[in-house]
């Protein structure tokens, strides 16, 4: 028998290998995750502990700006403390800013956008390993600063030019003399990719904290015969709970922990649609042996006829599922390693060339092994037990291939779809409670489960319909009734692709109702005709000087200027709170079509506070209450008075709105936004030009016309369904490997029948034609089912997430066409393969197939 089993697998290689292929790609995806994942926190963690290599102990405040994320300042004092402490052989304060809060003028004049790899400040405190002088000396006098190789490279500044930077902290552009070009040991300009300038002391502390006598931290030498822990633990007994104490490893597994955190994220997202790949590739291990199992009725017939028990069969055909599983699960996971070894290469890129390590952990083999050979013999269980069952009588007759019930699949889908429209129904009308979107999931996931599983019960009727738009000729009638000839195994072939488009259409939805909703907020809610603010959305929110709001007053087709402070570090009590203020509450309230709901919403005294309904509501706050708030620099909390609430259709939070005579106490005092409303008929580029003149000191503060904003925000929509979409070709491609080892079993399933239909006149191209109709109506099939499913899904999914913004419904009617013609095409080029191989079989040979 088992010498049975493997000449038959021998004889099937070209069919099995198209299951093959199916487990190759959906292996090689979980585990390119996998070794993506350990290969580049390896390297991370390698490149960071080459970076504080050097670093015996460091000292930070435990506390930071809420804002930057920077650490508080450490009084100059400190540092003296700390070189008192036993152990110490020295202790340098040191200014670092990780936060971009210095930004790089380039020689156009135009803020570096602080993506990728930061741009840090730093101070000068003299040459040390891993440093080297490349050109020129390091920063002496103020005025003066040192640029990384990286930099100078990026930006093109040498030696002797004036090196432009703006500080966020005091939002003043100042020049600095290039003074020296620093390197790497071992020829590196970088050590993550990271570009590093250096200035005095005394510059650094004004640029970074907007003051001097104070650093962000302090270096710590340990003297000879002194470990770094134990040094790390005698500061920290001295300070006390107010500073963190790390020593070099410490600071390298925190840092590297970091972005270990963010690639489990993005890795997660992977696994999840490397899942959707395996899945599709279940379907069809259960199609092929479901097939090959129906096409070898009369060997394994015989098998029975010659002693050989229903166990042996099952075994038979579970060893051959093995088999291909070992194979594939092997060749996937070498693939799994390139690809992974691919990604990290082309992460390490964003960190300026980082040296990549390739990581193979237990789980990437784990996983080839168990998707290869587990998930494969799984799918084959159920061929295998109907494998077993045939009697040994079927020998002796002519093989025939009954037809099976789809009861089962109606009553077991019925029970999930029954099931998901139950909870959908709770989740809708707000009878889950606090578990309302956890409701929707589970019934979104029940309703795809039982679309899926409840396919085979409407694939006759359906694909009858489909085909009859290609049946204007005999080929085409005999393609379409030969698609409804097995219903489960057109719809098995056919939900393989509907998972694929299902998800596509479902997360086009989703986007399509954002951009909707965003088009209906910027076109109720914001009456501003332009928006100043921040040029990148990255880093710290810079800022301009108060007076430029008078300027733009003035410029020519300007009606209304209104300019906003915000506070991130403001507190009431214990409690994190917004706080924003403004010079014009009757502007800033009409700009957003804000409704009073009552009180004064139209001036604002020093002591007064304008709060939206949702902070009325959550705080429990009404008109004449007293309210306390400490601002970020104020050194105790002012009582103000709430004197108006306020109302806006699309409140997210709640929000809090005093005078811009407070905004001295904010995190900064300079106000970080403007909003402009233009006199009608009046030239939008004209005073956006003007306006953007007066910003020119500013080159972190930019003018966005409104409408142009709402683009960019829709952008970003469209990246993420574009990602999704291109994630889920992997699905898609072992879908169309599905229709074509369908297709193809099928014609070595019929190779009689094509030979009687040749001998009786069909030609060639009539085969290929009834070949490719037979395709394109299991494609078409398997495509309508999933952008009705999915377009179901995500219309139910909006539903739940109209208070979370997404108000509008919206379907994606363009992708939504793109994936039905798509579907043609598909079909077309899968019955290729297929209808070249019925067009070369033997007529005689044919006729005379058993």
């Amino acid at each position: 028998m088992l010498r049975a089993t493997f000449k038959s697998l021998l004889s099937r290689k070209a069919r099995l290998l198209l299951s093959g292929i199916a487990i190759i790609l959906g292996v090689a995806f979980i585990t390119g995750s996998l070794v993506m994942r350990a290969s580049f926190g390896s390297s991370i963690e390698s490149m960071f502990t080459t970076a504080f290599e050097s670093v015996d102990v460091q000292v930070t405040s435990e506390n930071s700006n809420p804002v930057t994320g920077q650490p508080d300042p450490i009084p100059e004092s400190v540092v003296s403390q700390v070189q008192s402490v036993e152990g110490v052989s020295g202790a340098t304060g040191l200014v670092s800013d990780a936060a971009n809060t210095v930004v790089v003028i380039d020689k156009n004049g135009k803020a570096i956008p602080a993506f990728g790899a930061p741009t840090i400040a730093s101070n000068w405190t003299g040459v040390e390993d891993p440093l080297e002088i490349r050109e020129g000396a390091g920063p002496t006098a103020d005025g003066e600063i040192a640029i990384s190789a990286s930099l100078a490279d990026s930006t093109g500044y040498a030696v002797g030019d004036q090196f432009p930077v703006i500080s966020t902290v005091t939002s003043e552009q100042t020049a600095y003399k290039v003074v020296g070009v620093v390197g790497y040991t071992g020829g590196r300009d970088t050590l993550g990719g990271e570009k590093t300038m250096w200035f005095t002391t005394t510059d650094a502390q004004n640029l970074v904290m907007g003051k001097t006598g104070a650093f962000t931290n302090i270096d710590v030498k340990a003297a000879s015969g002194v470990s770094d822990n134990d040094l790390r633990d005698r500061i920290g007994a001295e300070l006390g709970s107010s500073y963190k104490v790390q020593t070099g490893d410490d600071l390298a597994k925190e840092i590297s922990g970091q972005f270990d955190e963010l690639l489990g994220a993005f890795n997660n997202i992977l696994l999840v649609f490397g899942g959707v790949a395996v899945l599709v590739s279940i379907f069809l291990i259960i199609n092929t042996f479901s097939i090959i199992v129906a096409q070898r009725t009369r060997e394994l017939a015989l098998f029975r006829a010659m002693g050989a028990g229903r166990g042996q069969v099952i075994n038979s055909v579970l060893l051959e599922a093995a088999i291909i599983g070992v194979l594939a699960g092997i060749v996937g996971l070498a693939l799994g390693v390139l690809v992974g070894w691919g990604g990290t290469a082309a992460l390490g890129g964003l960190f300026g060339g980082m040296d990549a390590t390739l990581a193979i952990p237990p789980s990437a083999i784990i996983s080839a092994l168990v998707i290869g050979v587990v998930v494969t013999m799984l799918a084959a269980v159920f061929p295998a037990i109907r494998a077993s069952r045939i009697p040994p009588i079927a020998a002796l007759r002519d093989a025939a291939n009954a037809e099976r019930s789809v009861l089962p699949f109606g009553i077991a889908g019925g029970i999930f779809l029954v099931l998901g429209g139950g909870m959908l129904t709770l989740a809708l009308t707000g009878n889950a409670g606090d578990n309302r979107l956890a409701m929707m999931g589970g019934a979104l996931f029940a309703l795809f489960i039982g679309a899926v599983v409840f396919t085979p019960v409407i694939a006759r009727p359906l694909v009858s319909v489909i085909g009859r738009l290609m049946s204007w000729s005999m080929p085409g009638k005999l393609g379409r009734r030969n698609s409804g000839r097995n219903p489960r195994r057109t719809a098995i072939t056919a939900a393989a692709l509907m998972i694929g488009v299902t998800l596509v259409t479902a997360i086009g939805v989703l986007s399509a109702s954002a951009q909707a909703s965003i088009d209906k907020y910027f076109e109720n809610s914001v009456k501003a005709d332009l928006m100043i603010g921040a040029a990148a959305p990255a880093g710290p929110p810079p800022t301009f000087k108060p007076e430029l709001l008078g300027e733009m007053k003035s410029v020519p087709g300007v009606n209304i200027v209104v300019g906003a402070w915000v506070d991130f570090g403001a507190k009431r009590g214990t409690e994190d709170v917004l706080v924003q203020a403004t010079d014009d509450l009757a502007g800033m309230n009409y700009m957003f079509a804000a409704k009073p709901v009552e009180g004064n919403t139209t001036t604002l005294g020093p002591n007064d506070l304008v709060i939206n309904k949702m902070a009325a509501e959550q705080f429990g706050l009404k008109l004449g209450d007293t309210v306390p708030l400490k601002f970020s620099a104020a050194e105790s909390a002012k009582d103000f008075t709430v004197t108006g609430i306020t109302e806006v259709s699309t409140d997210g939070s709640a929000t809090w709105t005093v005078a811009s005579s407070n905004a001295e106490q904010f995190t900064t005092s300079n106000p970080m936004q403007a909003y402009v409303e233009l006199d009608e008929g009046a030239d939008t580029q004209q005073v956006t030009d003007q306006i953007n003149t007066l910003l020119a000191d500013n080159p972190l503060v930019t003018v966005n016309d409104v409408s142009a904003l709402s683009d960019q925000i829709k952008a970003i929509f469209d990246i993420i369904s574009t990602v999704f979409q291109v994630l889920l070709i992997v699905a898609m491609g072992i879908a169309v490997i599905g229709v074509v080892n369908t297709l193809t079993l099928s014609v070595l399933e019929r190779t009689r029948e094509l030979g009687l239909l040749r001998a009786v006149g069909m030609k060639k191209g009539q085969v290929t034609g009834m070949v490719a109709v037979e395709s394109v109506v299991i494609s078409v099939f398997g495509a309508i089912l999933g952008l009705a499913v999915g377009a179901g899904l995500g219309i139910a999914a909006q539903q739940a997430l109209k208070d979370q913004f997404i108000d509008v419904l919206a379907l994606p009617w363009t992708t939504m066409a793109f994936y039905l013609v798509a579907a043609v095409v598909i079909g077309v080029l899968a019955a290729l393969i297929p209808a070249y191989r019925a067009n070369k079989l033997n007529v005689l040979r044919a006729i005379s197939y058993e």
